[in-house]
């Protein structure tokens, strides 16, 4: 009864926020938090339940970036057919990834999901026929309206990024108490007995990932809708990369809904770093964000979920946090 009374208070909070929010900054950025907290969701599937850590996720993020651009502009299709096309293609790229990877014991994941990120910024610098080149692409002005995903205030699109978030959400849950959930635990804590136990490392891991790529590339691809422009360094950034990892960290790699508490904290003040700070104080938005880091990992090293689990079983007497 309590989880679903905060299922509904969170869904009320989340779908009046248009309500509430003062001017339509703040709320893009909180359709900025939908987003790329739902990327970093993704991202955790892996990274936190069964600590593969991924440092290419951004790949998938950027062709969905890219789909949605190349639909609306060359093709001049609607962005919703670019959806399902993106994840296709973000599927296909992390098996290929995976299926070799995970094979191997080590840290031969990481170091292949790295290198997708040269090559993928490679790739969309020099097709220029296709991707702009490094100027990029910029999508045509089209009909406000759900079909293009345009429209003349940001309220339609936060509609639109909230229930992506929500759905999101709902995956997270479902694989963390899952079979595949236990199964993921079980190698994250010690992959030697997992397999002795029975379980297939291998078709886990291969399955969560191809779950986490499709839910990065839907980002993205909401992601490019929301900009309306496209070049390779915003798609392929490096900094997103470390964004979707740190929001996981902070907020809690072993809580489904951690990634998100992460980006609601580090997306407001990210942006109001940029906003405050200029020249050689831009730096100190950086420096925050490794001392919230640092702080964490010596004070709380299950992220900000660990500290609100713990106090919510001290409200409720429990003495096991």
């Amino acid at each position: 009864m309590p989880a679903l009374l905060g299922w509904v208070v969170f869904l009320v909070a989340v779908f009046a926020a248009p309500m509430y929010l003062s001017n339509q900054y703040d709320l893009r950025l909180a359709i900025l938090v939908c987003l790329l907290g739902g990327a970093s969701i993704g991202w955790n599937l892996l990274g936190g339940y069964a600590n593969q850590i991924s440092l290419g996720h951004i790949t998938f993020f950027g062709i969905g970036m890219y789909t949605v651009a190349i639909f609306q502009t060359t093709l001049h299709l609607s962005p919703w057919l670019a959806i399902p096309v993106a994840v296709l293609l973000s599927v296909a790229i992390a098996a290929l990834i995976g299926w070799p990877s995970f094979r191997l014991s080590g840290h031969y994941f990481a170091l292949a999901t790295l290198a997708l990120l040269p090559v993928s910024e490679l790739i969309a610098s020099g097709w220029e026929s296709l991707t702009g080149g490094a100027r990029g692409l910029s999508v045509p002005i089209l009909p406000s309206g759900l079909a293009s995903l345009q429209f003349d205030t940001p309220e339609p699109f936060f509609y639109v990024s909230a229930v992506f978030l929500v759905v999101v959400l709902v995956i997270a849950r479902v694989v963390r108490f899952s079979t595949l959930g236990m199964r993921l635990s079980a190698i994250r804590s010690n992959p030697e007995a997992a397999t002795l136990a029975g379980v297939n490392q291998f078709r886990s891991k291969m399955t969560t990932l191809l779950i986490s790529a499709a839910i990065v590339a839907v980002a993205g691809a909401l992601y490019g809708a929301f900009l309306q422009y496209v070049d390779p360094r915003t798609a392929f950034s490096w900094d997103t990369t470390l964004n979707l990892v740190l929001f996981a960290i902070v907020g809690g790699l072993q809580f489904w809904w951690g990634p998100l508490l992460g980006a609601a904290i580090l997306v407001p003040l990210n942006e109001y770093a940029s906003l405050q700070l200029s020249g050689n104080l831009s730096a100190l938005g950086q420096l925050a964000y490794g001392v919230i880091l640092l702080v964490l990992i010596i004070f709380q090293p299950r992220g900000l979920g660990g500290l609100l689990q713990t106090l919510f079983h001290r409200l409720e007497g429990g003495s096991k946090k």
